[in-house]
């Protein structure tokens, strides 16, 4: 299975709408669904990324966004409800891609030394990859690491988890209120924080 070089128009249409995976939505349910009725993405974000668009000498229409994650995956679960709104006032469509689904494209981030999710990627007209985004803002990651410094027993539970029932559950239980700290992080100022780094790879042309 070769790397993904392309965004081809075939490729991205078979990407899920994010709107479809919200209803289909097995992890986290309720707390996406409440977080998608309070994200609003602000209007300054989007007119700087339509400046960012046509610094590239690209009009809107013509650019496209992948999330390539997995439902499990907390970052995401806090993101998207941001990401969808942004998008959706950019009038950008917006594709999901799972590593089983999109193998290739998996592996062509691998190549690039990207093995966190999920990973936001804006393409032009031509499929080639404009701007990436990766896991979290970099304010998010000193928190968590902050917060799992504080709450040591979450990775003690991590690390045996496999095979021992008990733990396993209360494994599910620290990392439910760690993501539920995690997504009240987000609503009080770190989705601006992932929606200003996003624009700004655009504008730099770099990878974040």
């Amino acid at each position: 299975m070769k790397p993904l070089s392309y965004m081809t128009d075939d490729f991205f249409f078979t990407g899920v709408e994010i709107d479809d995976y919200l209803e289909t939505l097995r992890f986290y349910r309720s707390l996406v669904r409440s977080l998608v009725r309070e994200a609003d993405a602000p209007e300054r974000f989007v007119d700087k990324l339509r400046e960012a668009v046509a610094s590239r000498n690209l009009r809107m229409g013509e650019v496209r966004a992948s999330a390539f994650s997995e439902p499990w995956c907390g970052d995401w679960a806090c993101n998207l409800p941001i990401l969808r709104s942004f998008f959706q006032k950019c009038g950008i469509p917006f594709r999901l891609f799972s590593r089983e689904k999109a193998p290739e494209l998996h592996k062509s981030y691998l190549a690039d030394g990207v093995d966190h999710i999920p990973v936001i990627s804006l393409w032009d007209g031509q499929g080639k990859e404009l701007a990436r985004w990766v896991e979290a803002p970099a304010k998010v990651d000193e928190m968590k690491v902050r917060w799992k410094e504080e709450h040591p027993r979450m990775m003690e539970l991590y690390a045996i988890k496999d095979g021992d029932r008990e733990a396993e559950k209360e494994f599910g239980r620290l990392y439910r209120s760690f993501l539920e700290e995690m997504a009240l992080w987000y609503k009080d100022g770190m989705w601006n924080e992932t929606l200003e780094e996003l624009v700004r790879s655009l504008s730099d042309g770099k990878p974040l």
